[in-house]
Formats: structure tokens, sequence, C-alpha cells
């Protein structure tokens, strides 16, 4: 599905959703990424602290956003990436949305998390630490250039893109397929 950010800012606005689409998907992608469960769009609506009515548009969206960060999540390529404004967008108002998908982040994934804490893996723990220190910042270093401001940001977009990815391989049962580019079926792999 790919979702674009312009696109489902405006169909939320349209329905009266008050959460950005940057809370959105990193609640989804929190939920998702702890494997506890499949998706449950009433428990993402109860985090998000959603009190309007939820049309079936929004709710079949949301199911339709979660299948499409499942993919992105398993994809062989590393397909995923946080649903955030394009880099037309005003550096300041990509910050905040950034910010915004990893605090979301951390929210979706502690609302989903049915295990004991003891079992959380280490990389899991520093990951969702440093979500909480994203979350912090709301503006760019105005010690720094422009360039070095928005290369910074791709880095931490980056970071955030593969964190979520490893958070999801280590909570979740998914183990990737090889591509059998060769032809030959999988029984012909050599382990």
């Amino acid at each position: 599905m790919a979702a674009n950010y312009s696109m489902t800012a405006e169909l939320l606005a349209s329905h009266g959703i008050r959460p950005t689409v940057a809370e959105i998907h990193g609640v989804l992608c929190g939920q998702i990424c702890t494997g506890d469960a499949p998706f449950d769009p009433e428990l993402c609506i109860d985090i998000l602290d959603i009190q309007s009515d939820i049309e079936e548009v929004i709710t079949n969206f949301m199911k339709m956003l979660a299948e499409d960060i499942t993919t992105q999540l398993q994809a062989l390529d590393y397909a995923f990436h946080p649903l955030l404004p394009d880099d037309e967008a005003p550096l300041a108002v990509r910050l905040v949305a950034l910010a915004s998908w990893c605090d979301s982040f951390n929210i979706g994934f502690a609302g989903a998390w049915v295990k004991d804490d003891a079992a959380m893996a280490q990389e899991t723990r520093e990951v969702l630490q440093d979500f909480s220190r994203i979350a912090l910042v709301n503006r760019d270093d105005e010690d720094l250039t422009e360039s070095e401001n928005e290369l910074n940001y791709i880095e931490v977009v980056e970071y955030a893109r593969m964190a979520a990815i490893t958070v999801y391989t280590q909570n979740t049962d998914y183990t990737p397929e090889p591509d059998h580019d060769d032809g030959l079926p999988a029984e012909h792999d050599i382990h």
C-alpha cells in the first residue's frame, strides 16, 4: 500500500482524527514490534485516546496500514520506513514528526507488551531508551549549518528505521526466507 504522509493526514483530518500521522504510525509500529498479538485496532484507538466515533473507513485504513508495516518489517530489502513528512517539508516540521513517531512507538510498544519485562532483550531496551531521547528533540541545532542539521536528521531517521526492524525481529517468530534467484527449490540450499 505504501502510505503517503500528506494524503494520510488529509484522510485523518477529514474524519476529525486528532493524532498526527506520525503518532498513529508510531503506535502501530510499536504494537506490531512486540510480537505479542495480532494488530488490534481497538488497542490502538485506546492508546491514542481517540475520543470521536471511529468510522469503519478509519478502522479499515489502520488495518491496511498495520499490514503494510508488517510487510515492510519482514521485507528482505529492509523496506520499512517510519511514516514522516516528505523531504520538502521544513526541517522543524520533520523533526517534530520524528520525535512524535519515536515517542508513539514507545507508547504503542508499552501498551501492547504483555511479557514480563525481564524477557525483553537488552537491545530492545536500548532502542526504547534511544527513542525516548529522540522524542525530546524538537528543533534543529542552531550551532550547525542547515546541511549539517539535515544530515543529522537523515542519520537519526535511518537509525529509527533499522532499530524498529531490529526490535521486530527480536520480538517475533519471523525468520526471513532467503531469496532463491538460482531457480532451485529451497531444499537445495546448503546449511
